[in-house]
């Protein structure tokens, strides 16, 4: 203390000596600096860099004033340099030389990690008027922050600072203006994935983004709301077969992602995340007996793939990989043909007769990455919820006798789905599995089916039950038990949606009263929009034609427990029904697989013996 005294004595005592001389300029020095590296120790730390900023150059920049410690400094790509001024509201300004899309600022605030500064950012178009887009604190760090702000157009951005939370002197190292970042690129690049990206299992909070790799590695996924992909998760483990969940999104958001795996990098493909029970609208498409390989597969994916009937969801009836439901297969008929949808539009599966052929359905198992809500923890039933919409997909095939009691029971699934079904609060219910319990195609309706599931579907509510197997479309009128539901009778319609790539079959006998339209000419899809108290569906051919409507009505009536619920504990509770984990590497070189010839003929998507309906 007594050399400071010293020293400023001295000083006081040269400047009294000298009489009109000015006292030195104060700067910002109120206690030792922390020792820097020269800018050539630093290396290319000298330099600015930050995170979640694109940099724009500042073609001029001024301040309100100085302690010698220039403005220009700033812009000089050295942290160990600095712009200074001491008092409330003195500010940097940078012009950027023309008007240009603004998303942040970045700023390297000099001893950044000793005090939290005071600031306002603000922009112009002309330098004239200001708009505020942020005012707060700085975070306590010696690192470059980039500061957000919503998308605007501006050529000036000037910051004002308001001292610190040590004295009021304001000091900034480096800073530059945040432009828009250009979207990734949608072409894929690099060595072509064997199996290209596809989405799995999407909720509110959270998606699982699958693929598989020609050679072990571990693979990383670039994902954000929109084109901004601010977020990057790893496959965690090594091998070719790979599932990535990505976590903390937010329900009825558009969120972009992209795949870097093995010197490939996927372009760009967006998502939509389910939405809360809030929500009065969805849309979702459902085909069964598709997974072929063949050409009329193909001519309704070109249909189904364009804008027009673009939905959120899609479920698959069953019959998902012709004509044994093997690994191969499934690449072949499935993901490789599909490839294009599935990479936007997550599938929501349940099994058919044919996935039953090898070992019960276990390649299914292990290629889809499904829900699993129920007490055994299988995916091989389960329920989702999407908007208005509750869905349940039951395996049929554990009803019919095709499972064995190990994998799947019948007392088991009906008693889940039935304390399923009573839980649920959302408006709209729809059922979907593979047997069709009404039908007048060559296999009929499943008795089992509809006398042990049918009931449960009338107590509580089911609106539309949707089915496959029978390669062909078919659709009820309002059925209740065996019949015909009377006007007292709140009836519901079944549907075949069979149509979706294999050939299809005639029907063995006349059209039945109980029997509202049926085709067997026509491949294709059923679109369904839900729009508040109306469902409307629609059999969209493969040439692009409207070939059946329904249009059920409801008044729907406020659930207390929807009504009472939030959007986060409703993200929790699907969170605690995560899906269980399929095989997500393989350390072996993937096996050469023979080419796997279409199933496009009779032949080829003949059904294997299965027990007699009952």
């Amino acid at each position: 203390m007594r050399n400071r005294l010293l020293v400023s004595t001295g000083l006081l005592g040269a400047w009294l000596v000298t009489g009109c001389e000015s006292p030195p300029v104060p700067t910002d020095s109120d206690f030792p600096p922390v020792a820097l590296p020269s800018p050539e120790a630093q290396g290319d730390e000298s330099f600015l860099s930050a995170a979640n900023c694109n940099q724009l150059a500042t073609k001029a920049v001024t301040a309100s004033g100085d302690d010698g410690n220039v403005a220009a400094n700033t812009q000089d790509d050295n942290l160990g340099t600095r712009w200074s001024a001491q008092g409330q509201g003195v500010w940097l300004q940078m012009d950027l030389g023309s008007v240009q899309s603004l998303t942040g600022t970045t700023i390297a605030w000099h001893r950044g990690n000793e005090r939290q500064n005071h600031f306002v950012i603000a922009t112009s178009t002309d330098g004239a008027t200001f708009t505020q887009a942020y005012a707060g604190d700085s975070a306590l760090t010696a690192s470059a922050q980039t500061t957000s702000f919503s998308a605007r157009s501006a050529r000036y951005v000037r910051i004002t600072v308001n001292g610190n939370t040590v004295n009021d002197w304001n000091s900034i190292a480096e800073t530059r203006a945040c432009a828009a970042a250009a979207p990734p690129s949608s072409s894929d690049a690099g060595p072509a994935l064997p199996r290209l990206p596809y989405l799995q299992s999407v909720k509110q909070t959270s998606a699982i983004v699958a693929f598989r790799t020609a050679s072990t590695c571990t693979p990383t996924v670039r994902y954000g709301e929109g084109t901004s992909l601010t977020s990057t998760v790893s496959a965690g483990v090594s091998g070719t077969r790979h599932a990535v969940k990505l976590s903390g999104l937010s329900a009825g958001r558009t969120y972009g992602y992209v795949v870097s795996a093995c010197g490939s990098t996927t372009g760009l493909r967006t998502f939509q995340t389910a939405p809360t029970s809030l929500a009065t609208k969805v849309r979702f498409t459902a085909m069964g007996d598709f997974g072929t390989g063949g050409s009329f597969q193909r001519k309704v994916m070109a249909v189904m793939a364009t804008p027009a009937w673009r939905s959120e969801l899609l479920l698959a009836l069953g019959d998902n990989a012709y004509p044994d439901g093997t690994d191969a297969e499934f690449q072949a008929h499935l993901f490789t043909p599909m490839a294009p949808l599935l990479r936007e539009v997550p599938m929501f599966a349940t099994p058919g007769n044919h996935e039953y052929v090898t070992n019960q359905a276990q390649p299914y198992l292990d290629n889809l990455y499904l829900p699993a809500n129920n007490p055994a923890g299988t995916e091989r039933y389960y329920s989702f919820d999407w908007g208005p919409v509750h869905f349940i997909s039951l395996d049929s095939n554990c009803a019919v006798g095709l499972a064995s009691a190990d994998r799947c029971t019948l007392s088991a699934q009906k008693a889940w789905a039935e304390a399923d079904l009573a839980a649920n609060t959302r408006p709209w219910t729809v059922a979907f599995f593979h047997h069709p319990s009404w039908s007048s195609g060559e296999h009929g309706s499943q008795l089992t089916m509809r006398r042990q599931f049918g009931p449960l579907f009338e107590k509580y509510g089911v609106d539309l039950v949707l089915t496959g197997h029978d390669h062909n479309y078919e659709r009820s009128k309002p059925m209740f038990g065996d019949n015909l539901a009377s006007g007292s009778q709140r009836g519901i319609p079944y549907l075949v949606v069979g149509s979706g790539g294999a050939t299809l079959r005639s029907f063995p006998s006349s059209q039945p009263a109980w029997t509202a339209l049926r085709d067997n000419q026509s491949y294709g899809f059923l679109d369904v929009m839900v729009d508040g108290g109306t469902l409307t569906a629609r059999l969209i051919t493969s040439t692009n034609t409207v070939r059946d409507t329904l249009t059920l009505r409801k008044t729907l009536v406020k659930s207390a427990a929807r009504a009472a619920s939030s959007a986060a504990a409703e993200a929790a509770a699907e969170e605690a029904q995560d899906t269980p984990p399929a095989p997500t590497d393989d350390r072996a070189e993937p096996r050469l697989l023979r080419p796997v010839p279409p199933a496009d003929t009779l032949e080829s998507v003949a059904d294997p013996e299965e027990p007699l309906p009952q």
